[in-house]
């Protein structure tokens, strides 16, 4: 069914509302941001922010779920063979925008809120998830030769995890990272570690 006007203009203000708030919430964190803070941010009332979200703590959840679904998003690319295949030619340039914390710049606050709160086994089950399939992706490649035959799944599923995260942590803190020197570590990893040889999509 095709979405009315009004539902294209509600979805249009929660946008506009989350984005405000991911400003206020970036310079004074979750917890410390008031909500009088976000509506003079969004430019509304609070009577208006409160027609999209309940209160604060809603417009906080919808972030943090925004945020967990496109980081899972990103791994569930980045961990099949074409994501392979991508990070075995990243350029310096597309490993930025590949591992950029994204639109609200708001990744690893998100995913401290899921670790003290009540969705914390959330987050342990869906990085089980996210390391189980990519082990049994290796243990696919295997099979099919692209993978190499002595590698162990489980430890390099834990090593690619290892880089990927560390890399999302230093640009998510600010950390200044040298795109050119880890784009060059990143191909020489998945081509020398993972790779039995260059193999092509579709192969």
């Amino acid at each position: 069914m095709a979405r009315t006007r009004n539902d294209e203009l509600h979805e249009l203000r929660r946008s506009q509302i989350l984005s405000a708030a991911a400003k206020v919430f970036k310079e004074r964190g979750f917890h410390g941001a008031r909500t009088e803070d976000i509506c003079a941010q969004a430019g509304m009332s609070a009577g208006a922010v409160f027609r999209y979200f309940r209160d604060k703590r809603e417009i906080i959840d919808a972030i943090v779920n925004l945020e967990s679904e496109r980081y899972a998003a990103q791994c569930q690319h980045l961990f099949t063979k074409e994501g392979l295949l991508q990070l075995a030619s990243i350029s310096d340039a597309e490993l930025e925008s590949t591992f950029w914390p994204g639109e609200y710049d708001l990744s690893l606050d998100s995913w401290l809120e899921i670790a003290r709160g009540k969705d914390h086994p959330r987050m342990l089950e869906l990085d089980q998830q996210l390391r189980s399939a990519f082990a049994e992706l290796l243990i696919k490649g295997q099979r099919e030769g692209w993978i190499r035959p002595n590698l162990s799944p489980h430890s390099a599923t834990g090593l690619m995890f290892a880089l990927v995260n560390g890399l999302w942590l230093e640009l998510s803190v600010g950390i200044p990272v040298n795109a050119v020197q880890a784009a060059a570590a990143i191909r020489d990893f998945v081509t020398a570690y993972l790779f039995s040889s260059e193999p092509k999509a579709g192969n």
